[in-house]
């Protein structure tokens, strides 16, 4: 069907809907513009949620074009120490007979954007040095000259955020001083169509907005719903504030009000209440029905503006926001808060964490100090640390022994030593529900999916385990292990049915996944129940106690930050596993019938990163 037909025939259908949700998208977006043009780094930046597109473009060229004769620089990839904070230029120390000193990117950018594409893949040690530049203001300098002034360096950055996976995230320093997030997702192409930067003027940075009155009402409302959402960072709160202000600057307003605030969760956090639910018959009789007249209100007895409870009626939404918030029924609370969380853990499980300082793997900088006793100077960066001071010290030789040296002259200081970093291996631990009457088809199940896992781990040095939990306990049946012949022989005889202790399977799995990463391993739980534990801890048949041990449990992985897989295994689906894999942050799948191929792959895909065929 055309565009035009389906825009015609479709005034009251999902069509409208979707495009209703792309225009508030887009007018959002549009806002968070000119935000971060009239505030620049005084707001931090902009994390912009969208994949590669026409719409990502268009909304950078409208930032662009309401920007104009501020510089942009884009980030190289792979942009390591020296080409952030300066080097010695070799090439133009030599020509010219004295040190040549490149002040780097951050000093380049000063007064700029700087724009980080695929940010979610940015080194953490790079992220230190952006985000430090950020907080000081100036460049940090990596010049051994100590008198050497610091270079200036106020800029806003613009993260464009590509992830395809929720592994994939930013990292934790850089998206904490952003105070913009701002998702593309859902924007339609032909929705935002009629150029922007054609009507729109150019806004030049003004400090009028930190004039804008903020109410202690709406600022405790917007500090509630703040932390409601579970953003424990007051950079956050402090970015809220700024971007109230901002917002009612932009739309003429000498004093913050409730849209401002309502403006900034949605820009800041990304949470805004959803559409109401169409009313029922009954509603609709209720509402046409004649009511009985009602009393005149009579005058409040506390003098001024409020209700009983001293709050601005003004309030009304932020109150319901909140309500909302604490009860998780929030669009975009779990884009933007639950992912946001997880996207800042740590980056355990998939593939394996980065074991730096190693004798072996790929390298990612050099220091000055030897990784281990025994470690090689790096020869090329050796001489590159030495080169700057050849001139001074064949000086300071030749006026001491009165000889001029032939040779080039290294010293103690000058050895550089290249640092290695690999991939640790992983830990597998299957968690499995060995209880009732379909327990002999899923042990049998598993014992082929861990065979499996063994015969492909070896190259690795990957590991598998297994905890069964059944009877009023848990019992771990195989230690880690690489050994398919030791599996094959421990795996031959299983016990199963019975009473299901799903909490002590789960802190039997939390002590055996927290000691393999003590060990340097990389642990990925795998828990297959059907989530009805009914044994507490102790033994006894309280199905009440072992609910809340069991919540109190698997809040403990997310706490750690172990990555976790939740393999529903019950006939029909149940919401019991659904809320376990929500408490332990884990990957849900439903497996209606045990299978060891389809187990070993989604295992596979989590410990060595591709997705499950």
């Amino acid at each position: 069907m055309p565009v035009m037909a389906m825009r015609e025939s479709d005034n009251d259908g999902p069509f409208m809907a979707l495009r209703q949700q792309s225009d508030d998208r887009w007018r959002d977006a549009v806002t968070a513009a000119q935000i971060l043009a009239i505030a620049g780094p005084a707001i931090g930046g902009l994390w912009l949620t969208a994949r590669a597109c026409g719409i990502r473009d268009h909304f950078l060229n409208y930032l662009w074009s309401i920007t104009p004769g501020i510089p942009v620089t884009r980030l190289p990839p792979g942009a390591t120490a020296t080409s952030l904070c300066g080097h010695l230029d070799i090439g133009r120390s030599t020509a010219a007979g004295r040190i040549h000193w490149d002040h780097g990117i951050l000093a380049a950018t000063d007064g700029g954007f700087l724009v980080v594409p695929m940010a979610e893949r940015l080194d953490s040690g790079a992220a230190a040095m952006i985000t430090e530049a950020m907080d000081s203001g100036t460049c940090p300098s990596l010049r051994p000259v100590a008198a050497t002034p610091a270079q200036p360096s106020h800029f806003a950055v613009i993260a464009l955020d590509e992830a395809a996976e929720p592994e994939e995230k930013l990292p934790t320093c850089l998206a904490d001083r952003l105070g913009l997030h701002v998702s593309l997702d859902g924007v339609l192409l032909h929705t935002i169509m009629p150029p922007v930067p054609a009507s729109g003027a150019a806004l030049l940075p003004d400090n009028a907005w930190r004039r804008v009155r903020l109410d202690d009402h709406l600022l405790e409302q917007v500090c509630a719903i703040t932390t409601a959402t579970g953003h424990g960072s007051l950079r956050i709160l402090h970015h809220l504030t700024k971007v109230i202000r901002l917002h009612a600057f932009i739309h003429g307003r000498e004093a913050a009000d409730e849209n401002d605030a309502l403006a900034a969760l949605r820009l800041c956090l990304g949470v805004h209440l959803t559409q109401s639910q169409p009313r029922t018959e009954e509603q609709e009789q209720a509402q046409a029905a004649p009511s009985p007249p009602t009393p005149p209100p009579s005058e409040p007895e506390t003098g001024g503006d409020g209700n009983e409870d001293g709050v601005p009626p003004s309030f009304d939404n932020l109150t319901e926001l909140l309500a909302a918030v604490e009860m998780g029924h929030v669009e975009g609370l779990t884009l933007n808060v639950g992912n946001r969380a997880a996207r800042q853990g740590n980056r355990s499980g998939k593939g394996g964490a980065n074991a730096r300082n190693a004798r072996r793997g790929r390298p990612y900088g050099s220091s000055n100090s030897p990784p281990f006793p025994d470690a090689r100077p790096d020869l090329v960066e050796t001489l590159r640390a030495a080169a700057p001071w050849q001139r001074l010290r064949t000086q300071l030789l030749q006026g001491q022994t009165g000889e001029r040296a032939g040779h080039l002259l290294v010293r103690k200081e000058d050895f550089r030593y290249r640092r290695l970093r690999h991939q640790q291996p992983s830990t597998a631990i299957f968690v499995v529900d060995a209880s009732g009457s379909t327990a002999l088809e899923r042990l049998g199940e598993t014992k082929g999916a861990i065979e499996q896992l063994l015969a492909s781990c070896y190259v690795r040095r990957d590991e598998v385990s297994l905890i069964a939990f059944r009877g009023k306990a848990a019992e771990i049946l195989m230690q880690p292990t690489r050994s398919l012949v030791a599996a094959k022989r421990k795996l031959s005889a299983l016990p199963g049915g019975g009473p299901t202790p799903l909490a002590s399977g789960l802190e039997r799995g939390l002590e055996m996944a927290l000691a393999a990463r003590r060990r340097g391993s990389t642990p990925v739980v795998v828990v297959m129940t059907d989530g009805s534990g009914n044994i507490a801890l102790d033994g006894t048949a309280d199905r009440a106690l072992a609910g809340r041990q069991t919540e109190t449990i698997a809040r403990l992985y997310r706490v750690h930050g172990l990555k976790s897989i939740c393999i529903d295994i019950a006939r029909r689906p149940r919401d019991s596993v659904t809320s376990l894999a929500r408490l332990l942050g884990a990957d849900l799948h439903l497996l209606r019938q045990a299978n060891a191929a389809h187990m070993s792959e989604i295992v596979r895909a989590s410990m060595h990163g591709g997705p499950p065929s």
